[in-house]
């Protein structure tokens, strides 16, 4: 009795975690408890010696020389020694450290190369390098059956370190809790498989082999688990988090069906958070994002609900482009082809709230799952809804073809009859300094040409007075861009030029037409749109008002006395008029009548608002590039050159000859004509060199334009070469 309390007592107190001083002392015990016990029990005769021995050694605790005591993990654990041990014996202490180690615990036969804590820390790539062993006193069969399932402790740690530090952390976002959840879910079948394990080997039902083929699935599926983890670590954000999760999904081979249903599951769940944040901005304009992890973010005040209609001076196309900011850090991999239609669904639904439209709006759920991509059709659906109610409110309500229409006719001057009438009423007084003319009188002319208009909308165009030419409004614009697109440095740089100086401009060169609109037709008729056709509209009016003048001289001659008295002055109006006409030709009917026809066909046939406004910027784009080739300011400064001297030769022409004999004015005509030859001569080899790009447009438009300029001068042989090869 005494000895069985003895031993009851002696378990009590041996434990995995000893102290060195409570080590000492539980040796001393052991060592004292066992002589005492040995001198009570032991017989005289030699048969009963031996039986009583093996009785000892197999109900009694172990010897004091049969115990190792080593530190593991920085705790002192128990051991027996191996090589006292029968095969069957060492073979069950192996299956059950192994079993500890799986789930985490250290373990006193089976040691990492490196310290314990350390693995926690290291990346997937060098935890793979981690080498687990087993004792060498093993026998050799069982550690080669073990040997393949030893890299399993390290995965196991490492997935398990990222859950218990992921739920610990107050500041890790609520993608990262989920990953940690959706892990935990996933590890439930291997704790369920480590506590039949334990079963098993309780009851005597489990041998090493066994084991190891039962452990053996895990293998790459905890080393998947374990490189996730590591690669989710550090400072990242959630859609980064999310775009790993997929890419391990993607990189998985289809044989691998089980693994890929359980990455798949834990990328659907860990999606989840982020997935119902993108359903209410779709489906609802709400931005719910507490802890900035969506990739659009609301400049506007958190206290200002979505709901809240604006003053229509504030609602225009520059506010809604200020209004949101994408932020594409937080844009998942899998979402980044649909990234245009969740931002524009959500902006979309503001808007027409802003317009006081209502609408029906969608309400399904939305999750990201690989194997059934239903998200695709649910964000389409989210887009189109509220994009086609946009069109349909402005087709309808606002007639938005029709002021389409109305920029081709005015800006590229093709209303019929009112480039012609407009310029008759105020040719006069666009001859003066734009610093005398008042832009209410010039409104007050264009009213009157537009009086006898059927247009019903006429009233939306607006004159205007620039305080700079074309190329330098060309070259603001240009610096505007390359300051969007450039480093802040450049940004800075670019501030910090000094402002181009005052021009003496001319009112036909200084006026620029306008047109009003409002809300909501200002979203997709705005200003910068407005002034890049306004460019495009002073070029065309400066060579119509340059036409004109060219035109009076042959139908009053008796303006023109210069043409009376030389039949070489008369040549040269000509080749001057139909200069200024083939300039004109070519932005009007090469450039801009085919894109703005395609342009119309787009409007009557589109189904969202997108196509529309797409087509009508891109359509504005491609005609200001092709048709000012605005990459070279060079250009446009050679066409108001050129279209200057053509007015000094008519001012020329219209004054009074006076003494001058018929000698003196052939020979200024001849200087005026070299002059023309030569600025014609150098924007035919300007344009010669731009239609060397690898812009197919580009090229196509260079050729054009030679073409219908190259038969108003005459080439030399090698430039006739030069010509024909481009």
């Amino acid at each position: 009795m005494n000895s069985d309390q003895s031993e009851s007592d002696f378990a009590s107190k041996v434990r995995f975690h000893l102290s060195k001083d409570e080590l000492e002392r539980q040796m001393r015990k052991i060592h004292d408890h066992e002589e005492s016990k040995d001198g009570k029990m032991r017989p005289s005769g030699s048969e009963n010696s031996g039986h009583n021995c093996n009785a000892s050694s197999s109900t009694s605790l172990p010897r004091l020389e049969s115990w190792i005591f080593e530190s593991v993990g920085g705790y002192y654990l128990a051991n027996e020694n191996l090589a006292k041990m029968s095969l069957p014996r060492q073979e069950q202490l192996l299956m059950r450290d192994l079993i500890y180690a799986f789930s985490g615990v250290p373990s006193a036969y089976v040691r990492p190369d490196i310290q314990i804590d350390q693995i926690s820390e290291m990346s997937s790539v060098d935890i793979a390098k981690v080498r687990f062993r087993l004792k060498k006193t093993f026998t050799g069969p069982f550690r080669a059956l073990a040997h393949e399932i030893l890299p399993l402790i390290g995965y196991y740690i490492s997935v398990q370190s990222y859950i218990e530090e992921t739920n610990m952390s107050p500041n890790c976002g609520r993608t990262r809790l989920t990953l940690a959840t959706a892990l935990s879910d996933q590890l439930e079948d291997y704790y369920d498989l480590q506590s039949k394990l334990e079963t098993d080997l309780q009851d005597n039902k489990l041998d090493l082999k066994e084991l190891v083929r039962q452990v053996r699935p895990w293998l790459p599926i905890l080393k998947t688990f374990s490189n996730m983890t590591c690669s989710a670590r550090g400072n990242l954000t959630s859609a980064q988090v999310l775009t790993l999760l997929d890419q391990f999904y993607r990189d998985l081979k289809d044989t691998d069906v089980d693994l890929k249903e359980r990455v798949n599951k834990i990328l659907t769940l860990t999606s989840r958070v982020y997935m119902k944040i993108a359903q209410l901005w779709m489906q609802k304009g709400v931005l719910f994002d507490t802890q900035h992890e969506f990739f659009v973010e609301d400049t506007e005040p958190s206290s200002t609900m979505s709901s809240t209609l604006l003053a229509p001076e504030k609602c225009c196309h520059a506010y809604w482009a200020e209004r949101y900011r994408l932020l594409p850090d937080r844009l998942p991999g899998f979402l980044l082809s649909q990234a245009d239609e969740i931002f524009l669904a959500g902006k979309y639904l503001n808007i027409l709230r802003q317009c006081n439209v209502s609408l029906k709006l969608l309400q399904r759920p939305l999750s990201y799952n690989q194997d059934a991509l239903g998200h695709e059709e649910i964000i389409k659906t989210s887009y189109e809804l509220p994009a086609q109610k946009f069109l349909k409110v402005l087709v309808e309500e606002h007639n938005l073809p029709f002021h389409i229409r109305n920029l081709k006719s005015y800006f590229l001057l093709q209303e019929e009859g009112f480039s012609e009438t407009f310029l008759h009423k105020c040719q006069e007084y666009l001859k003066y300094n734009v610093d005398r003319l008042i832009p209410e009188k010039l409104q007050t002319l264009l009213a009157e040409t537009l009086q006898k208009s059927n247009d019903y909308i006429k009233d939306n165009v607006r004159c205007q007075l620039k305080n700079c030419d074309v190329a330098t409004q060309l070259g603001r614009q240009h610096k505007a861009k390359r300051a969007e697109e450039n480093e802040e440095e450049e940004k800075e740089s670019c501030s910090e030029q000094d402002p181009p100086e005052a021009l003496n401009l001319y009112g036909y060169e200084a006026l620029a037409l306008g047109y009003e609109t409002k809300w909501p037709l200002s979203y997709i008729i705005y200003p910068e749109l407005l002034e890049q056709l306004q460019m495009l509209q002073r070029v065309l009016f400066f060579l119509h008002y340059v036409k004109h003048h060219l035109t009076v001289l042959w139908q009053s001659p008796s303006e023109g006395r210069g043409l009376q008295l030389t039949n070489r002055s008369g040549k040269l109006r000509h080749r001057m008029l139909m200069c200024m006409l083939s300039l004109e030709n070519h932005i009007m009917q090469d450039i801009t009548e085919p894109r703005w026809q395609s342009l119309t066909l787009t409007v009557d046939k589109a189904k969202c608002i997108d196509e529309v406004l797409n087509k009508l910027e891109s359509t504005v784009e491609e005609c200001l590039r092709l048709g000012l080739l605005p990459t070279a300011n060079t250009f446009v400064k050679s066409l108001y050159t050129l279209g200057h001297v053509c007015l000094n030769f008519s001012d020329f022409v219209e004054s009074s000859i006076g003494e001058k004999s018929i000698k003196d004015l052939e020979q200024e005509v001849i200087e005026y004509e070299e002059e023309f030859n030569s600025f014609l001569s150098s924007i035919l080899e300007l344009v010669s060199q731009l239609a060397k790009t690898k812009d197919c447009a580009e090229r196509d438009s260079c050729k054009r334009l030679l073409k219908r300029l190259g038969e108003f001068i005459e080439f030399s042989d090698s430039d006739k070469a030069d010509v024909s090869t481009i």
